[in-house]
């Protein structure tokens, strides 16, 4: 991977995953979530009913949307929900999530 980021067309074809890195915590979560309403019974209950030939394309498919929706969350917002939430309770103040608040929030230099 290191290899490959030092080469210019796999460092624009892998910055893509910067978002997902971004929204881990995001990320994590709503697999959690999405999983759970997939297979445990108060959701769909699918646990135990689909082969290994529907759960890979299934995790891939999940995968993209979520590398899609890490990607339009963070051109528009400073962290994702759950970073900023764990945020603003380390920090124990509620810090600015959108990218504009962040600019008007930060001090100005003399």
């Amino acid at each position: 991977m290191v290899v490959l980021c030092h080469d210019p067309q796999w460092k624009a074809r892998l910055q893509r995953f910067g978002a997902v890195g971004r929204t881990a915590l995001t990320n994590y979560l709503l697999q959690s979530v999405i999983g759970t309403l997939l297979f445990y019974s108060y959701g769909l209950g699918l646990f135990g009913q689909l082969g290994p030939a529907l759960l890979l394309p299934l995790t891939f498919v999940i995968f993209a949307l979520q590398v899609w929706a890490s990607g339009w969350w963070v051109e528009r917002f400073r962290f994702g929900p759950m970073e900023w939430l764990w945020r603003s309770l380390t920090y124990g103040r509620v810090l600015p999530l959108g990218r504009r608040e962040a600019v008007a929030a930060a001090p100005s230099e003399a």
